[in-house]
Formats: structure tokens, sequence, C-alpha cells
């Protein structure tokens, strides 16, 4: 990794105006500028705030409104960013002042007990004891890259929260440019036939993005880039067909009563999706109901699965499960008897899991099931769905030995079933109607 990285950190760091006589004193070599002036440096810092320790609310010049600031990585190790054509570099101090320099190759980062350490590889360390760097791109159109990763939008490094000694990585984003990283991440890279999908999907996760600003505030960043919010997958993901649905809904919003909706959306709904309250137990989202979709999604090869534990498997995810939620006792699971579905939801997902055990008897409820179950074929993976029966094969004295599950729909089931819009797009349905089959009683309105 270091080596690597030293590939990718070489190249020649200019000062701005107003650091040159710290390098003086410091017996710097001579850098060579990169053709910026003075005052587009000022024009670039136009609207800068200052703000608490580790977050700066800043308007960034380069960037439209509204933005998203996404958390990239989190890492212990140094970490590489490198501009497409050349980037201004601003520094926060410790001690509360900045400085800035131009670049127009790599810059190396290293976390520290002291701070934040920027260096190059031709000029050795170019600061340290730092809070903050961020990185602005030279135009609208330049990328920047975390670690050969292209980016559109700026970057931002600051002192992880994991371990005193790691780095966060985020981007901040125009939402627009977000979602061309979103969009083929979340339903796949599709064809003109279901563009009217990808509208719906383009709108959907716009929604969300936009209902989830400032959500981790206190960590610095809106949103995460993985299944934890939306999977992002930056410059790399892109597709023109989906960049053509995103533009072509620019603005566009999903809203109930007059605020954004929690615009929910999973892979598919096994032939119906759920009423919010029995996946997760709030019910604060009357859009969020049952609704059919049998005929729009059981095209896809999600729409049916089957998993199969022997007993141990069984008995060691579960009893694992348990013992994240505290609930383990002391003498361990022991020797699983029994497994009983004790309740079903009106689409026919189980809501209670009764399991048996030598230790005692153990209720799961609603989406938890999918983890404690996890899958016989992968244990690092969740169960499809809930929405499945249960065969269990027993020996002679009647203990268990293995246990099958037969199941339909992958995800949650709330909101928005992929598959099933892709389906309803192939049918000649407009994103409109997409959205409204699936969220109840919304309105699609231009926000910006």
């Amino acid at each position: 990794m270091k080596r690597d990285l030293k590939k990718l950190a070489r190249g020649t760091l200019t000062p701005s105006p107003r650091n040159r006589r710290k390098f003086k004193d410091k017996k710097r070599p001579r850098f060579l500028l990169c053709g910026i002036s003075l005052a587009l440096l000022l024009l670039f810092l136009a609207g800068c705030a200052e703000m608490p320790v580790y977050r700066e609310e800043v308007f960034y010049p380069k960037i439209k409104q509204p933005a998203v600031t996404v958390k990239l990585l989190e890492t212990d190790e140094d970490v590489v960013i490198s501009p497409q054509e050349s980037f201004a570099i601003r520094c926060f101090h410790q001690r509360g002042d900045r400085s800035v320099y131009y670049a127009s190759a790599s810059i190396q980062i290293r976390a520290s007990e002291n701070g934040i350490i920027l260096s190059q590889w031709t000029q050795g360390q170019i600061e340290t004891n730092l809070n903050k760097v961020s990185f602005f791109p030279q135009n609208d159109d330049s990328y920047l890259f975390l670690n050969g990763k292209p980016y559109r939008g700026a970057l931002e490094v600051i002192m992880g929260w994991k371990n005193p000694v790691s780095l966060l990585t985020l981007n901040v984003v125009w939402v627009e440019d977000y979602l061309k990283g979103v969009v083929p991440a979340e339903i796949g890279k599709l064809g003109e036939e279901e563009i009217e999908a990808l509208k719906a999907q383009a709108i959907a996760a716009r929604t969300y993005s936009l209902s989830r600003l400032g959500q981790y505030k206190e960590s610095g960043y809106d949103l995460e880039a993985s299944v934890i919010d939306q999977v992002y997958d930056g410059v790399d993901g892109e597709d023109s067909t989906i960049n053509e649905a995103i533009e072509r809904t620019a603005g566009e919003v999903i809203t109930y009563q007059g605020k954004l909706i929690n615009a929910y959306y999973h892979a598919n709904s096994g032939g119906r999706t759920e009423y919010i309250e029995n996946v997760w137990g709030r019910q604060d989202a009357p859009y969020l109901i049952s609704v059919e979709d049998n005929e729009f999604c059981s095209w896809a090869k999600n729409y049916s699965w089957e998993e199969i534990w022997g007993k141990e498997d069984l008995e060691r995810n579960i009893s694992t499960h348990l013992d994240t939620l505290g609930l383990l006792p002391q003498e361990g699971f022991g020797e699983l008897i029994n497994l009983v579905v004790k309740e079903r939801s009106s689409s026919g997902r189980i809501q209670i899991l009764e399991v048996a055990a030598d230790s005692g008897t153990y209720r799961i409820y609603k989406d938890k099931i999918r983890w404690a179950l996890r899958r016989g074929s992968d244990p690092d993976l969740i169960l499809p769905s809930t929405l499945f029966d249960l065969e269990i094969e027993r020996g002679f004295d009647d203990s268990i030995i293995s246990v099958t599950a037969r199941g339909y729909g992958n995800g949650h089931g709330v909101g928005m079933c992929q598959t099933g819009a892709i389906g309803m797009a192939r049918e000649g349905y407009s994103y409109k109607d997409i959205l409204t089959h699936y969220y109840s009683g919304v309105n699609i309105i231009k926000s910006y």
C-alpha cells in the first residue's frame, strides 16, 4: 500500500502567495507556480465561515447547491488525493489559522497523534498538526481521485472517530452529481426501455438524500456511501442513460402533506410490499403501506429463494445475534430444539419467530429475524426477507438435523420495489405512475 501511495504522490506543489514567506523561513526548495492568481484565490474562498473543530460549514463556490457530504472512507492507513487537472488545497491548523496551496500532482495524507500530516513525494512534509484538509477541483467538470478512485465535487479529510490515529475522507458534492454514482449502484444499469424506472429511482434517491441532510451532523457528514444509506460508487459507476434520467428529473422530489417523505426502497417485494410498522415498528408514515406487486416483480431472479442450515449453523447464528443484543445467558445458547412462526403480517411476512433452546425460549421480531438467522449459504449475509416458510428435518430422536427456508423477495419490503419499478416501466407506466403506486397519497414536485 505504501509503495503504491509513493508512486501516486509525485509532483510539484505551489504555496499560495501568503505562504511563501513561511516556506522560505523553513528553507523549503522553490516551488513552481500552477498559474492560479491571487485574485482567483480570493474569489475561490469567498463566503467561507468559521465553525467548530472537525466541521466547517463552507460555501463551496465550485459546487452547486443543494450539496451533500458523504462519508467515503475511514482508515488508519495513508490516503492519496490526486487531481484530474489541478486543485486548491486548504489546510486547517489546530492553532486556528489556515494555509492554501495549489497542486497539479498527488498529495499524501497521514494521521498522527498530533493531527493530520500533509506531504508530497518530491517535497516531503508540507504541513503538520492539521485538523482538516479540503481539496477543490480546478473546475466543475474536473474529478478528484481518492486512492485512484474518481469523485465529483470536493474532498475533505479529517481525523477519524474509530480511533485517535485514523483518517475520515468525505465527499462534498452537488446532490445531482451524487445521484449519478448512486442510481446505477442501487438499481443497476438499464436501457432506454426502462428509463421510467430509472427516473423513479433517481427521484426516490434524491428525496432520501435531501431528507437525511444533517443526520450525522456530529460526525461531520450527511450520508454513508453504503447500504446503511445508499450505495455510492462515484464516477466509476456512472452510465449515460442513468445520467439522462437524473438530468430529466432534476430537482424533483416526493412529498406527503408538504414534507419530504422517507423514500425507502428495496430490491424485490416478493409479490407485496409491507407496512412500515410491520418492519421497524414506526407508524409515522401513512404513505408506506402494503401494495400488491406480484405482476410487476415476479420476473426477477431474486423473486424467490431457498436457504438451508445445519443445526450447528443456526445455533451459531442465533446465539451470536442474542449475544449482540445482550440476551444470551451466561451458560450459552445450548442445543436448538424448535423454531415456530407465531405471527405473520397481512403480506405474509413473519412478525414473531419463537426459538426454543436448552437455555430457554426466545422471541425474535420483524426484520431482526433476517439478522438472527442469516444465510445458510453465507453467514456473513443476512436473510433475503422475512417472507418465508420453514421446514424442519428431524432425526429418529426428534432432534433437529437441518432447517430449510423457502421464501420470496429481497430486502425489507418497505416502499418502492426496484424490480417492480422495472416491470412497470416495461409495461409502459410513467415514473409518476411508479412512484404513486409504491408511495400512497404522495405528490411529486420540483423543489429547485
